[in-house]
């Protein structure tokens, strides 16, 4: 700890220089336009076990990846010039398959996401609903608050968190996404090293990205179509910075280093087991509950620390 308050001490004394210049490294994002030729989220389909993802629109060119059949590959568009093949997103590349073999899987598609980057004071912050983070540390403070609003007959998830510095605001950050059915979207906790904590941020309808707890950059980001996380209902985080992650309209936990690897998702083949509603770490072990429509109980996966499933076990309340 002491390692992180001389860390931290040393960033006050470049704060001052640093001020004016941290806002320009934030970007605000829309969602991207979509043209009469997007398709979206599509399924793998009439394929014995995979289809190929190739470099180029043609079936001779490089293939990138096989995608399993059932798989979703993401942010699909019609070609101009050829009408054999879709571009697609699977896992975090880009590149082509062959429209036959995709049909689509609307479902999946991601809500859409907005990001604006704006210093604001606590009180902005706090009036954007219930307050769901207030971390501080020596003289840092990460608060944030969630909520939502109604717009064009719609209700968007507003999320909100800033970084202050002996009291004054430092930098801020704004997430805004249209709900979804009834869980939300939209989460913030702390991550990263134990000695180095980090700001996590996860947008359902984009990704989970890790901000530099000083300056607010994003240090990386994986993106729901390169490892889909469901809408990020429950999180626990390790010594080492892995982030796992569950979702409860997709219950399989993932691990993400503290560097952004996916390191694994688990796959957990049993009907019965569904909405998870938290995740603890024991022993190297991940123990995620799950709800699973049980009145008096829950299921409780244990999973290994490769994402194996070691045992799946009913469980009384106490």
């Amino acid at each position: 700890m002491k390692k992180n308050f001389i860390r931290a001490g040393a960033a006050v004394l470049i704060f001052v220089l640093l001020t004016l210049s941290v806002s320009a490294a934030f970007a605000d994002r829309a969602p991207a336009k979509k043209n009469s030729k997007y398709r979206g989220a599509m399924r793998v389909c009439w394929v014995k076990e995979w289809v190929s993802l190739r470099e180029e629109p043609k079936k001779t060119s490089k293939r990138l990846a096989k995608v399993p059949l059932g798989d979703i590959v993401y942010s699909c568009v019609e070609l101009k010039n050829n009408d054999r093949f879709y571009e697609c997103e699977y896992r975090g590349q880009k590149g082509y398959i062959l429209k036959k073999y995709l049909r689509p899987a609307k479902e999946y598609e991601p809500p859409e996401s907005w990001a604006t980057t704006k210093t604001m004071t606590m009180d902005e912050i706090t009036a954007t609903g219930e307050t769901v983070l207030d971390w501080a540390e020596y003289n840092i403070r990460i608060a944030a608050a969630h909520g939502t609003e109604e717009e064009n007959k719609k209700t968007y998830e507003i999320l909100r968190v800033g970084c202050f510095l002996n009291g004054e605001p430092i930098w801020g950050h704004e997430e805004k996404v249209e709900m979804a059915g009834q869980y939300s979207l939209l989460k913030v906790f702390m991550g990263g090293e134990e000695d180095d904590r980090q700001v996590m941020l996860f947008d359902g309808g984009y990704g989970l990205c890790m901000l530099d707890l000083l300056s607010g950059r994003e240090t990386w980001m994986v993106t729901t179509q390169e490892c889909p996380m469901g809408n990020g209902a429950v999180t626990a985080v390790d010594s080492e910075g892995t982030t796992y992650i569950a979702g409860s309209d997709g219950p399989d936990p993932a691990a993400i280093s503290a560097e952004g690897e996916v390191l694994w998702q688990a796959k957990v083949d049993d009907p019965e087991v569904f909405e998870p509603y938290e995740i603890e770490l024991q022993n190297g072990m991940i123990l995620v509950k799950y709800a699973s429509g049980i009145t008096d109980g829950y299921k409780l996966v244990t999973f290994g620390a490769d994402g194996e499933v070691v045992s799946i076990r009913n469980q009384g309340n106490e």
